[in-house]
């Protein structure tokens, strides 16, 4: 094996962890629109600021930190995102 196939080995481990990742990105976006959006709803503006970290509890959900040191939890129930 020489160093070029390293390389794209390496590279398909890579990209192999965001593939796995992407259902985690895609809770984190639907978690965060649903939450802005409950605060449209109530007329209220959206005071969290920028996402500053994710990650997956151990129960399955995924915790998201704010800005403003805030953090959520998001998960899927009965089809819907909820978060507390």
């Amino acid at each position: 094996m020489d160093k070029y196939d390293r390389a794209y080995e390496k590279e398909d481990q890579i990209v192999g962890k965001e593939i796995e990742s992407l259902p985690l990105l895609r809770l984190v976006d639907a978690g965060i629109e649903a939450h802005k959006k409950a605060f449209e709803k109530r007329r209220m503006r959206w005071d969290k600021g920028y996402v500053t970290g994710i990650w997956r509890d151990s129960d399955g959900s995924v915790r998201v930190s704010y800005e403003n040191g805030q953090w959520f939890h998001y998960w899927e129930e009965d089809g819907r995102i909820v978060w507390d």
